[in-house]
């Protein structure tokens, strides 16, 4: 029994050897493959941008501010220690602009103040429609020069003025023609038909706007000096006045102004400041008009000056400040550089008025008369009933 165990553990011994020889004569196989390590994670911060939550009741001050999450460092299970937090200081903020005040000097304007425009810069030389001859001989034989500044759309008020107090316009020492600006093409037909039938509309050659009521003011003081020099006195007028034109030549030539030169007589307004906000209808940018107050002047509607003053005021326009507002610009800043005087006779009633016929025959001039108010106006001056002390 003891043989027969001894014999099969030799046995065995024989195969493990053969086969050990066999294993080592074999070729040499591929490498086994090398299993990756795990890499350790890191320490820097994530910063991660959270959306708005679903969550019924998010807060809405961390849905939408970034949030820096740290991910924890790998610890040892025998010595497990905690990690300190690190986190990455927030970028510093933006430099805040400087004020304008501190930056540039208030006292002067700055780089990107716009330049302001000069009346030479916009306004346009001649005149479409001159007529020369309504001013015959240069004016030598008349008293009185009436220029009605008027829109081309108001041929009723034109045609009012025509058949009331414009029939002094007949007489050889008074004159009387309307100013336009350039109309718009399609009233250049109608314009023509009437003055075919009148001849007494001077056109000059710019656009005919509110904000150009300055250059058609000049285009009427170039049309007297260029074709009626020789006349004494010049009303400048609008299409909305009634003038009592006896009462203007008895003052234009009453004893204590007859010789007057160098003047301006009109309703005249002091101390007038500029209006800024720019709803107004009489805006005014410091730009234009950096003073805080406008020079003494005679409203718009109606002044009258004398003849030496026109030339003057034409040469000085070109190099002042574009100022829309011609009353200010033309009585205020050019005559003020002139030394122009201004005087305030209270006759030019540049408002509007009770219509009593008293009060019509004492006035020079009524403002915001309408069409059909003309005729009443004018019935009353000629009334010979009514007594006025």
């Amino acid at each position: 029994m003891g043989a027969v165990r001894r014999s099969t553990a030799l046995a065995l011994a024989a195969l493990a050897a053969l086969l050990l020889l066999l294993l080592a004569r074999l070729p040499p196989g591929p490498p086994a493959p090398s299993v990756p390590r795990p890499r350790p994670l890191v320490s820097a911060p994530l910063t991660l941008t959270l959306r708005s939550s679903p969550s019924p009741s998010p807060s809405p001050s961390v849905a939408s501010a970034p949030v820096s999450l740290t991910p924890p460092p790998p610890t040892n299970r025998t010595t497990a220690r905690p990690t300190a937090t690190r986190r990455t200081p927030p970028p510093p903020p933006p430099p805040k602009p400087k004020p304008a005040a501190a930056a540039a000097n208030v006292s002067q304007p700055a780089k990107s103040s716009p330049r302001p425009v000069l009346t030479g810069d916009v306004y346009v030389a001649g005149h479409e429609r001159p007529h020369p001859e309504l001013c015959p001989a240069l004016g030598a034989r008349l008293r009185l020069m009436i220029l009605v500044t008027s829109a081309p759309s108001h041929r009723a008020a034109r045609d009012a003025i025509r058949l009331t107090w414009g029939h002094y316009g007949t007489r050889t020492d008074v004159a009387i023609a309307f100013v336009l600006g350039a109309p718009p093409d399609a009233l250049r037909p109608a314009l023509e038909t009437e003055d075919a039938l009148y001849s007494d509309l001077i056109v000059s050659r710019s656009l005919d706007s509110y904000s150009n009521l300055t250059l058609k003011t000049l285009s009427m003081l170039e049309w007297m000096d260029a074709y009626c020099p020789r006349a004494p006195r010049l009303l400048k007028t609008d299409d909305d006045m009634f003038i009592n034109v006896p009462r203007l030549l008895d003052f234009a030539f009453a004893p204590a102004r007859a010789n007057a030169s160098s003047t301006v007589w009109g309703r005249v307004i002091k101390k007038s400041l500029p209006k800024r906000t720019t709803r107004s209808k009489y805006y005014v940018s410091p730009v234009q008009y950096p003073a805080r107050v406008f020079p003494d002047f005679a409203t718009g509607p109606a002044y009258l000056m004398t003849a030496d003053a026109i030339r003057p005021l034409l040469e000085a326009a070109p190099s002042e400040r574009y100022l829309r507002l011609e009353d200010v610009f033309v009585t205020g800043v050019l005559a003020a550089r002139l030394k122009i005087r201004r005087v305030h006779a209270p006759e030019f009633y540049n408002k509007k008025l009770a219509l009593h016929p008293c009060a019509v025959q004492r006035a020079i001039s009524i403002h915001m008369v309408r069409y059909h108010e003309q005729f009443d106006l004018w019935r009353k001056l000629l009334d010979g009933k009514t007594k006025c002390t």
